[in-house]
């Protein structure tokens, strides 16, 4: 019983120690600190937008008998879409979120490109481009 004890008790100090008895510390612990860019490519962005010129129309009961015929003479057909004042303000209200939206969304577009992409002046300063 009195060995018994003993094995485990040596056992125990093993495997509580890991073995370090059998090897030496390390002398020294060398951190190193490495940055390493992501090589992500840059798409080509898309072509810039093009658009149709759109014609508007304000058409009035006091206009109303010149406008049908001039636009019937120059077009052949006479279409009427029509939009309360309060729609077209929520219309130009809409086109400018819109466009702030395309706008933010472009500011994040060049701030990845810029990320992953090498600044040459970095490297120059660092003197590893010739």
């Amino acid at each position: 019983m009195k060995e018994l004890k003993n094995y485990l008790m040596i056992s125990s100090l093993l495997l509580l120690s890991s073995c370090s008895w059998f090897r030496e510390p390390e002398k020294e612990i060398v951190t190193v600190t490495e940055i390493i860019k992501n090589n992500v490519p840059v798409v080509e962005r898309p072509k810039g937008l093009k658009l149709s010129p759109v014609k508007w129309y304000v058409v009035t009961k006091e206009n109303y008998d010149e406008f049908s015929e001039r636009f019937l003479n120059a077009e052949g057909n006479l279409i009427f879409y029509a939009i309360s004042v309060r729609s077209y303000e929520n219309l130009a209200l809409n086109m400018a979120d819109i466009k702030r939206y395309i706008e933010q969304q472009s500011e994040i577009i060049v701030y990845y490109e810029e990320a992953v992409t090498e600044d040459i002046s970095d490297n120059i300063s660092q003197g590893s481009i010739q």
